[in-house]
This record gives C-alpha cells, structure tokens and sequence, in this order.
C-alpha cells in the first residue's frame, strides 16, 4: 500500500476532482430498503424507538428560497457524539489499482482522529490526526510520515480541516457555508444547492425521512477545479441517529479518477475509546 493510498484513506476519500461535473444519480436497492423499513416499523409498534425519530417528513411544498427551512433540512440528520467509533471494509480503485482493506476509526469530536489500516489481519498503517496535525506510521515499508495541514493540501490538490475529515467519516454534510441559490423537489427526493466564493455543493435527500442520499460538491477555484460525489446508503438507526452504513465516495482530478467503497460494520457512539499511537524507533521518516 503505498504513500498516497495510506493518505488518501487516512483522510477518508477528501481528495481532488476535476472540471468535469459529474451527472447525480442514485443507487437504489428496493430490497434492502424494504427489510430495513419492516425491522424500524416492528420497533415502533414494540415501542423501543420513538417514531417522531424515524418519520420526519419533509416539506410537502417547498417555499423557494427558504433559507431558514433549509438551515434546519441540513443538520436535521447530523450525528451528534462525543465519541464515535466505525469498523469498516473498504475497496478502493484508481487507474490499474484495486485494493480491498479494513479500515477503523476512532473519533473524540474536534479533538482526535484515530486510524487503522490492515489487509488479511495485519495492520499495515496507523495515524493519529489532530487540529494541528496528521501523524502516520507505515508497518509494511517502516516508515512515519509528519504533515500539518498545509503540507497536505499539497499533497491532495485542496483544502482540508479537520471539521471536514471528521464529518466525512462520521457521515455528516459538509461544505455547508454559503448561500443557497435553490431548493427543487422530485418526486421523492428534494435537493438544495449552496454556492459560496470557492466551491458549490448540491445536497440531496430522501423527503420521507429526510436521510442524505448524496452530495456532490465542486470547487470554483480557476487554479484546481476540482469535485467529489458522495452517495449515501443503507441507514440503520442508532442511539437515536441514523447512520449510513453504505457509502460510496468517487473523486476525479486532472491526474485522474478514484473510487472507494465504504461498508461499515460495526459502530459505537459515546462509548469509552482510547487512541493508541507510538512511532517505533526502527522507523525511518518518510520523505514529503
């Protein structure tokens, strides 16, 4: 696995774009879809969640330009923790390259991120990042890599926070600052658009619960356009959260195009976590 993947994951798919915009879409499985309203519906009627949690239909007509309504539609769905915690299994494509992976995450909201990478039971990277910071140590080839968050923009072609790689992962909207230039409904779906001076970014959701189904947003900067499409799945209710547990993550820039698959296994929200991470002394400092 090489410096760039070990990045690129640590990260959880922030990466580039290019000026190609890319069409929105859906990926629907009826099925699936079907089974998970039943087990919800059962919950209701044997009264172990509150279905004004689950059932939070949107608007029937939208007021055009309803900036407030929109406000709310936004971080309605957002996780709230103190801790979060995600086992997941990954596969990630670019050009020639597939790989499949496990990946865990650690989470102390705007505090720490932690990460683990492993490939048939072994752990193959670590990192450790903070507001400050991205800490990562290489198993596989023994080496660290030290960045601070300008150090890594260069590396990835934009602008990273850490508010930003914390709600990737989480799974919460992100890039929400701007103005919003439009709501439009169909049929089911309802999507906002929000525009500021560097980017613009197109949030769709399912109108009756008021999931995310998707975001695509795309920078406006002449220098790097770039874009990323986000499609969200498969949500499973949690500790009154509901949390999608299928995501798939495609990224394009003028080096060329990504892909990566996220299956979330197992999550764990305000739970006691700690964030294990030494460099050993046999390793070498990677080269930036």
């Amino acid at each position: 696995m090489n410096k760039k993947i070990i990045i690129w994951v640590v990260i959880n798919t922030m990466i580039i774009s290019s000026c190609n915009v890319i069409k929105p879409f859906f990926i629907k499985n009826k099925k699936k879809e079907a089974r998970q309203e039943k087990r919800v519906e059962k919950k209701i009627e044997k009264g172990k969640i509150d279905s004004a949690i689950v059932k939070k239909e949107l608007p029937a007509i939208l007021p055009k330009f309803d900036t407030i309504l929109a406000r709310k539609i936004i971080n309605y769905r957002n996780i709230n923790y103190k801790t979060f915690q995600a086992k997941t299994k990954m596969h990630y494509e670019s050009g020639d390259q597939k790989q499949n992976f496990n990946a865990n995450f650690r989470l102390e909201k705007n505090t720490k991120i932690w990460a683990s990478i492993s490939g048939f039971g072994i752990e193959v990277a670590r990192a450790l990042i903070t507001p400050d910071s991205v800490k990562a140590i290489d198993r596989f080839n023994k080496r660290y890599y030290l960045y601070g968050y300008k150090d890594l923009q260069k590396l990835i072609n934009m602008e990273v926070s850490f508010k930003i790689l914390q709600d990737i992962i989480v799974g919460n909207s992100i890039a929400t600052d701007g103005k919003i230039t439009d709501m439009k409904e169909l049929n089911y779906l309802m999507s906002i658009f929000i525009v500021n001076d560097d980017y613009s970014n197109q949030f769709t959701y399912n109108r009756t619960d008021s999931t995310l189904k998707q975001f695509q947003l795309q920078t406006t900067r002449s220098v790097s356009k770039s874009s990323v499409l986000v499609s969200l799945n498969n949500y499973q209710l949690l500790e009154n959260n509901f949390l999608s547990t299928d995501r798939t993550y495609y990224i394009q820039d003028v080096k060329g195009a990504a892909q990566l698959n996220m299956e979330v296994n197992k999550i764990d929200i305000d739970k006691p976590i700690d964030f294990p991470f030494s460099i050993p002394a046999n390793f070498k400092k990677a080269m930036k």
